[in-house]
């Protein structure tokens, strides 16, 4: 019997399931796209509290460019989006908080599953792609990471590199894979291999990479480095912690495989945000949502994080593809947030932990 979702999501974050690697910042400047004022101040507190799942130093420029161009003061408590979840869901209906950023969708999707979540504006939801929402318009993607396996070109030539994430299992690629399976970007890809493939086929493929002897890491950038220094051929990560890293330093050897389009290891995993039912500041915090998805702040992620923004018209990552609508049809993101238990247990009984 699988364990209920709230125990879950206590043993993700018990496993450390941990935020992005740190970033770079922006300059602050104000970005449109949030209307001054918003709900009536109460003179008590802050004017909106936002659950914060992903990294600080993607997200406090823009917080503080929020609350400068509206004059609002926004509480923003970062951890954790595992951690963050099982708060929300211990605090219920009485929880402070209007908004919960994550950096993955199977954590929300956990929320939203408990009834926690308020339905968002059409014009919100239009703002995206079709197929990056909660199936009952609950929440909304704010970027998207592509999942891609790093390498270092002198250590591992093009032509070895592997079409289709499946033959990793095989023979030529044993202990030559690193991966991360307590980190909620591999849950999230695993629920997305779930929805594409069916939990029989996850599982075996799952079995499969774990007797293949991989090196088993807490975090993505951890293999990032690992590969750098020689010790490392290959990891399954998001594609922009390699686009940091060579921000920060050029010479950085690492750079991104895709598998083949339509593969499971080709897919893209949103960030989201939903707004709480209960939450005491309603119009801000859409206010918030729509301030997120606003050009500027799509560009901040995209040239300052090297996500891909899901506003139409902003950019793509360099040298990373360009979203497919077809992909995010067929990936079935709504049914991807609904599978956290699922991926969990199958990540269990694999072996990876």
């Amino acid at each position: 019997m699988r364990t209920s979702r709230l125990t879950v999501i206590l043993l993700a974050a018990s496993l450390a399931l941990t935020g992005c690697a740190a970033g770079t910042t922006a300059d602050g400047a104000a970005v449109p796209g949030a209307t001054p004022g918003g709900d009536a101040a109460t003179g008590d507190g802050p004017d909106l509290v936002v659950y914060v799942g992903r990294n600080e130093d993607h997200v406090r420029p823009l917080v503080e460019a929020f609350e400068e161009s509206t004059g609002l003061e926004v509480d923003a408590r970062y951890g954790s989006t595992g951690e963050l979840a099982t708060t929300i869901l211990q605090e219920g209906g009485t929880s402070p908080a209007d908004l919960f950023f994550t950096q993955d969708p199977v954590y929300i999707g956990a929320v939203a599953a408990a009834g926690l979540l308020a339905t968002l504006p059409a014009d919100v939801l239009e703002m995206v792609p079709a197929g990056i929402s909660g199936a009952d318009g609950d929440w909304v993607g704010v970027t998207a990471r592509r999942r891609v396996l790093a390498y270092d070109p002198a250590q591992t030539p093009d032509a070895q590199l592997p079409a289709s994430v499946f033959e990793l299992t095989g023979e030529p690629w044993r202990g030559r894979v690193g991966v991360s399976p307590t980190h909620s970007s591999f849950v999230s890809f695993v629920a997305a291999m779930v929805a594409m493939r069916g939990e029989d086929e996850t599982l075996r493929w799952l079995e499969g990479l774990a007797a293949n002897d991989p090196q088993i890491f807490d975090g993505n950038e951890e293999q990032l480095r690992a590969i750098a220094a020689g010790d490392l051929d290959t990891g399954l990560v998001n594609h922009y912690y390699v686009h940091r890293l060579v921000a920060e330093d050029p010479a950085f050897p690492v750079r991104n495989h895709s598998f083949a389009a339509g593969d499971p290891g080709d897919v893209v995993m949103p960030t989201t945000i939903g707004a709480l039912a209960a939450g005491a500041h309603p119009e801000t915090a859409v206010d918030f949502v729509r301030f997120l998805l606003s050009e500027d702040a799509q560009r901040h992620f995209l040239e300052e994080v090297g996500e891909y923004p899901l506003a139409d018209g902003v950019g793509t990552p360099e040298g990373e593809r360009p979203l497919d609508p077809a992909l995010i049809r067929d990936m079935r993101l709504p049914e991807v947030a609904g599978n956290l238990d699922v991926a969990t247990d199958l990540i269990a009984r694999s072996g990876l932990i």
